[in-house]
């Protein structure tokens, strides 16, 4: 996104059938909010009718001012968690169609939520999971995404949803750059489980993960 023609094209491409749903989603979630505020847009490498996994990470990067930041949610960002997800997608051969992104808290905000707001955040997610007819894991980055995909096993608010789609959370490590300030040997371990956990998700979806070694690992092992 750093590069001014691929944003241009990204932009150009916010309404294409594979994520309109989706964006005009977050098109609802703008109102009653202010500009600074308001959720990015997902880019059209994500496709709603093939995405198995939802990639379920805390917020929004805070802006500072206006026009700040590429504006959309694309692991083509220019900016670090981008950049660590993708080599991890990379690693374990987990396409961008098969994945969709989303925030807990789908508003820009600094600082830790109540769980008053997480609550709100759940909302949008089960809107969200009503447009995938496909997903069958959430892969929660956090300890806030952890807690608002565990409110959609909630009776008082998602009754019996992640059941009756047959969905499976998995808990990984925040994206958040707190949650990475570590020293290289600790950072290339947590990579790995990283990968492990995308791993499991993707035989829990019958998809085939690319192992450490290289080698595709069997979907016989599929729930």
């Amino acid at each position: 996104m750093a590069d001014t023609e691929y944003k241009r094209l990204a932009e150009s491409r916010l309404d294409e059938l594979q994520i309109l749903p989706v964006n005009d989603l977050a098109t609802r979630l703008q109102r009653g909010r202010t500009a600074d505020e308001w959720p990015p847009y997902v880019s059209a490498e994500h496709d709603l009718e093939k995405a198995r996994i939802i990639t379920l990470i805390p917020r929004p990067e805070p802006r500072p001012r206006l026009k700040v930041g590429s504006g959309m949610f694309s692991f083509e960002d220019d900016h670090p968690s981008a950049e660590r997800m993708s080599l991890v997608f990379e690693a374990v051969d987990l396409s961008a169609r098969h994945i969709m992104p989303w925030h807990a808290y789908p508003w820009r905000d600094a600082g830790r939520h109540t769980h008053e707001q997480l609550d709100a955040g759940a909302k949008p997610l089960i809107e969200l999971i009503g447009l995938l007819p496909r997903v069958k894991a959430i892969v929660a980055h956090g300890e806030e995404a952890q807690y608002v995909a565990g409110r959609l096993s909630s009776p008082d608010l998602a009754r019996t949803l992640l059941r009756d789609r047959g969905i499976h959370v998995f808990a990984a490590r925040s994206t958040s750059p707190s949650a990475w300030a570590l020293d290289d040997d600790a950072t290339a371990a947590a990579l790995r489980t990283m990968r492990e956990v995308y791993r499991q998700a993707m035989v829990h979806v019958k998809l085939k993960p690319r192992e450490e070694s290289g080698r595709r690992r069997r979907r016989t092992s599929a729930k």
